[in-house]
């Protein structure tokens, strides 16, 4: 038996270099982790309300009714409130000593009981993918930003007006910014149509909020990533 080295065989491929979208999927989880802002070599992450992504962490964990007045969380807490995928219910006493807080960063578009008990919480998964040509593709990124709609019984401030202010947190640390391996995170409808925010509220009624999309000019084709 003859060996088949042509991945397209019974055809053949006349045209090549076009995108191939790999490691595209990994767009959520690269944003996640940099929205968390934790320690890498070099660098300690502040702890200073003028910067977006330390009032985006306090708001995510503490549920009270002055998360900014709050330190920040440390990166253990930060990587408890990150969704595992192989972990993804929390049942057990030590699990839930694990995950303080619950899960309230997913980098998937998911639902599950963990997020609805959550007093607040952000999804980010990849929207619409627009062809700009043979080898560029503009990629929405959406953020589903939640509250328990009971937050608002227990806090000085509404639920909604906390997530507005997620919402402005996210822009505010991603809107221009040119994540590696990546590209620069647009927030134009010039660069996608769906690129904006509006009201959202999820199918059970217990979580209102705000679906925020921006996008991402990505290139990755068969001979590498264009930037």
């Amino acid at each position: 038996m003859d060996v088949v080295t042509n991945p397209y065989y019974p055809y053949e491929k006349v045209q090549s270099g076009f995108a191939t979208m790999d490691h595209a999927g990994d767009i959520p989880t690269l944003i996640c982790r940099y929205l968390m802002d934790l320690p890498l070599p070099g660098y300690t992450p502040p702890d200073n309300n003028a910067f977006p992504r330390v009032r985006l962490m306090k708001r995510l964990w503490y549920d009270c009714e002055n998360p900014l007045g709050q330190p920040v969380p440390t990166p253990e807490q930060k990587l408890s409130m990150l969704f595992d995928g192989d972990n993804p219910v929390i049942n057990t006493d030590i699990e839930q000593a694990a995950h303080p807080q619950g899960y309230r960063i997913f980098p998937v578009m998911y639902w599950m009981q963990s997020q609805m008990d959550a007093k607040a919480s952000v999804k980010c998964y990849m929207g619409r993918e627009i062809p700009l040509d043979d080898f560029t593709q503009e990629i929405a990124i959406t953020f589903d930003i939640y509250v328990n709609a009971n937050l608002e019984t227990g806090m000085g401030v509404g639920g909604l007006s906390k997530v507005y202010a997620m919402e402005k947190d996210i822009i505010a640390a991603l809107h221009g910014v040119n994540i590696t391996g990546i590209g620069t995170i647009n927030y134009s409808r010039t660069a996608h149509a769906d690129n904006g925010s509006r009201p959202y509220y999820d199918e059970s009624g217990t979580n209102v909020g705000r679906r925020l999309t921006m996008s991402v000019r990505f290139s990755n084709t068969e001979g590498g990533v264009i930037s």
